[in-house]
């Protein structure tokens, strides 16, 4: 007969028990827990219930205070007696002459007979007979009171047993419960341990792979891009030197071109210069007349020192990198407008040379100028056009 107790159902972990192939594995139930705290509790209730018995046969058991009572019955009525006739009172006796005096016996101890007892009435007897049953129902009344407690005694006692008995059961069957769940959840625990060992082998193993198989990319990675690398700068390397041979076969053309320019502006520069001294020193600064007729009119000369020490001051207030690409020496002209106290008035681009950077340069150098020379007479030119160009005296 199975024991129902071994359930199989309710037990946790009961598909993670092992099993060998052909053979059946008894399983014993998990031992409840807090068994001892059931027990414990169920003594303390059986406890209570027999003192609670106790204190209440106790409180009944004691003997009510006796009454007396008192029966009488009325006396019958009976006539009275007629009165009887008045007797004549006795004569007094002559009195006997004195005797002689003699001394009294002696007494004689003698036992006193005992009282006879009196007879009791009837309600008396009513009463001891009354008081007698009254004492007997008690006794009975008591008899039976102790032997209903020793019944409720006896019973509590069974039942406490009982329960306690039951309670046995129940911690041994929990117990079993307990034990099974434990060995289940500790059959479980292993297995799960093992399978996470499983797992955590194979992850590591796996990372491991990975790893070796990144190292191994980022080594190839590493050898192609230093043999890139060693390509690209040997390639870069042959550029550089092929261009720094273009470069310098460029620069030694651009030399011999630069040096073939400045011999042809210096020849020119000579011609110029030979040129100027034909002027009288009139150079790159032209007197032109103002139109209010005043002093320096059209007509009128500028003196070779005026116009050298103009040139000077315009050129060394300009300021002006040429550019190695520049060829020749572009002009640029200039119209500027002086007051009598030789200040510079307006100062207009007439005809640019072509080239901004110089235009501006030579701009700036003649306002820097401001004020201008004054003539040996002490005047200075209403007009002034002037003819600017980068390698101007250079």
């Amino acid at each position: 007969m199975a024991d129902p107790h071994r359930s199989r159902r309710g037990v946790p972990g009961d598909d993670a028990m092992p099993r060998s192939s052909g053979a059946s594995v008894v399983r014993r139930p998990p031992k409840p827990k807090g068994r001892i705290r059931a027990f414990a509790l169920a003594l303390l209730m059986h406890g209570l219930l027999i003192a609670m018995l106790f204190v209440g046969i106790r409180w009944q058991s004691s003997a009510p205070e006796g009454a007396a009572a008192e029966l009488w019955d009325p006396p019958a009525t009976t006539p009275k007696p007629a009165p009887l006739e008045p007797q004549p009172e006795p004569k007094p006796k002559p009195p006997e002459p004195p005797q002689p005096e003699t001394p009294p016996p002696a007494p004689l101890a003698q036992a006193q007979p005992e009282p006879a007892p009196e007879a009791k009435p009837d309600i008396a007897l009513e009463q001891e007979r009354k008081a007698r049953e009254e004492a007997e129902r008690r006794a009975d009344d008591e008899r039976r009171r102790l032997e209903a407690r020793k019944r409720a005694e006896e019973k509590a006692r069974r039942e406490a047993e009982e329960k306690a008995r039951h309670a046995a059961e129940e911690k041994e069957r929990r117990d079993a419960e307990a034990k099974a769940r434990k060995e289940a959840e500790a059959t479980a625990k292993r297995e799960a341990e093992a399978k996470a060992k499983r797992e955590a082998e194979a992850k590591a193993k796996q990372e491991a792979d990975a790893k070796a198989k990144r190292e191994a990319e980022a080594k190839a990675k590493q050898e192609a891009d230093a043999k890139a690398k060693r390509e690209a700068e040997a390639k870069a390397r042959q550029e550089a030197e092929l261009k720094a041979k273009q470069e310098a076969e460029a620069k030694a053309k651009r030399e011999a071109q630069e040096k073939a320019r400045r011999e042809r502006e210096e020849k020119q520069r000579a011609q110029y210069l030979e040129g100027l001294r034909a002027q009288a020193g009139s150079g790159d600064v032209a007197r032109l007349g103002s139109s209010t007729g005043t002093q320096g009119s059209a007509g009128s000369g500028i003196d070779s020192g005026y116009a050298a020490r103009l040139s000077g001051l315009i050129r060394s207030n300009t300021i002006y990198q040429i550019p190695q690409d520049l060829s020749g020496n572009p002009k640029a002209v200039f119209h500027v407008s002086v007051s009598p106290d030789c200040r510079i008035r307006s100062v207009q681009l007439r005809r640019s040379s072509g080239v901004p950077a110089w235009d501006a340069a030579a701009e700036r150098g003649i306002e820097r100028s401001d004020p201008l020379p004054r003539q040996a007479d002490g005047g200075c030119p209403s007009e002034l056009e002037i003819l600017r160009g980068p390698r101007d005296d250079r």
